[in-house]
C-alpha cells in the first residue's frame, strides 16, 4: 500500500502558486533540494512528470494540475482533523478566488506578505475564469475575488484598465504564419474578443488547441507553436508581447475589478484586497 505525504502535497501546491521551485522552497521554510526531492517521490509514486520548463520558471504538468485539485482536498481534510482534535483553529478563514492570469509572481508575493502580516487567518485560494469566480462568489463559494473583465459593474472596486496584447514566444515567429496559430483556451473570455477582432482585420487564423488549463496554452505560445492573449504588463516565462507593428488587429481595454462579498470575513477580504490593489497597481502602470 503506498501512502500519500500530507508535506510533499503542500509542496504541490506552493510550486503551483509561486511559479518557480525556489520561491516555493523559500515560502514553505526549506532547502531547494528538499522540495525537489520531494516532488521527484511523487513522480516515482505515480509514474508521470510533475513539472515542467516554461521560460526561467516551471508550471505544473496537465497531470500535476489534475493531481493539485485533488490534493487540496486532501490537504483541506487534514487541517480540518488536526483543527478538530487539537482545538488549534484560525481565527478566519478567507476563500480567495483569482483569474488564472493573475497566478504570477507579483501576485505570490502579496499572498506571502499578507499571510506574514496576518498569521492566523487560513488562505483558501483557487483559480478561474472570470465570470466562474463570479458566479462562484454568487453561491457563496468565496470571500473576495480578483477579476478580469471588458466592462466595470457598480459592484466592483476598479483597479486599473489594461489594454489586451498579443503574446508569443520570446523572440518567435509564429505572429508571422498564416493562417495564424492561436493558443488559447476558447472558454477564455478574451478568445471571442481576439477572434473578432481578426476576423475584422480578414487575418486568417487556426486554433492549436482546444482544450487544457491555461497552462497548456502558455506553454505551447512559450514554445512558438501560436500567440495567445493577455493583459499587457503581465510577464509570464518565456511569453513577451509581440512588436507586430500593425501586423496583428488592436485589442480593446480590460478592467481589472475586485469584488469583496459581504459576510463575516469581509473585513479581511477587505485587507486582503489592499495587498492585491498594490501589486496590480504596479503591473498596470508597467503596462
Amino acid at each position: 500500500m503506498r501512502n500519500l505525504d500530507i508535506g510533499t502535497l503542500r509542496s504541490l501546491q506552493a510550486v503551483a502558486e509561486y511559479g518557480a521551485v525556489t520561491r516555493a522552497a523559500e515560502a514553505l521554510n526549506m532547502t531547494q533540494s528538499a522540495l525537489s526531492m520531494q516532488m521527484k517521490r511523487l513522480e516515482d509514486l505515480f509514474g508521470r512528470p510533475m513539472l515542467q520548463k516554461a521560460g526561467r520558471g516551471v508550471v505544473l504538468s496537465d497531470f500535476a494540475q489534475d493531481l493539485l485539485g485533488e490534493s487540496r482536498k486532501l490537504v483541506a481534510l487534514n487541517d480540518a482533523i488536526l483543527s478538530r482534535f487539537t482545538g488549534a483553529r484560525p481565527e478566519t478563514r478567507l476563500r480567495v478566488g483569482l483569474t488564472s492570469d493573475w497566478l504570477f509572481t507579483k501576485v505570490a508575493q502579496a499572498v506571502r506578505a499578507f499571510r506574514l502580516d496576518h498569521p492566523a487567518v487560513e488562505l483558501v485560494m483557487n483559480d478561474a475564469r472570470s465570470k466562474d469566480l463570479r458566479a462562484q462568489m454568487a453561491r457563496g463559494e468565496h470571500d473576495v475575488i480578483l477579476t478580469t473583465e471588458f466592462d466595470a459593474p457598480p459592484a466592483a472596486m476598479h483597479l486599473a484598465k489594461v489594454d489586451l496584447a498579443w503574446f508569443g514566444a520570446t523572440g518567435g515567429r509564429a505572429w508571422q504564419q498564416r493562417p495564424l496559430p492561436i493558443a488559447n483556451s476558447p472558454h477564455c473570455a478574451y478568445y471571442p474578443v481576439g477572434m473578432a477582432a481578426l476576423e475584422m482585420a480578414g487575418i486568417e487564423w487556426l486554433q492549436v488547441v482546444s482544450d487544457g488549463g491555461s497552462d497548456t496554452w502558455r506553454v505551447l505560445a512559450a514554445a512558438d507553436l501560436g500567440v495567445t492573449l493577455l493583459p499587457r504588463g503581465i510577464q509570464q516565462p518565456g511569453l513577451e508581447v509581440i512588436d507586430h507593428r500593425g501586423a496583428l488587429p488592436p485589442l480593446p481595454p480590460t478592467w481589472l475589478n475586485i469584488y469583496v462579498a459581504d459576510g463575516p470575513a469581509r473585513k479581511v477580504a477587505s485587507d486582503f484586497a489592499g495587498y492585491l490593489r498594490r501589486v496590480v497597481c504596479e503591473v498596470a502602470a508597467a503596462a
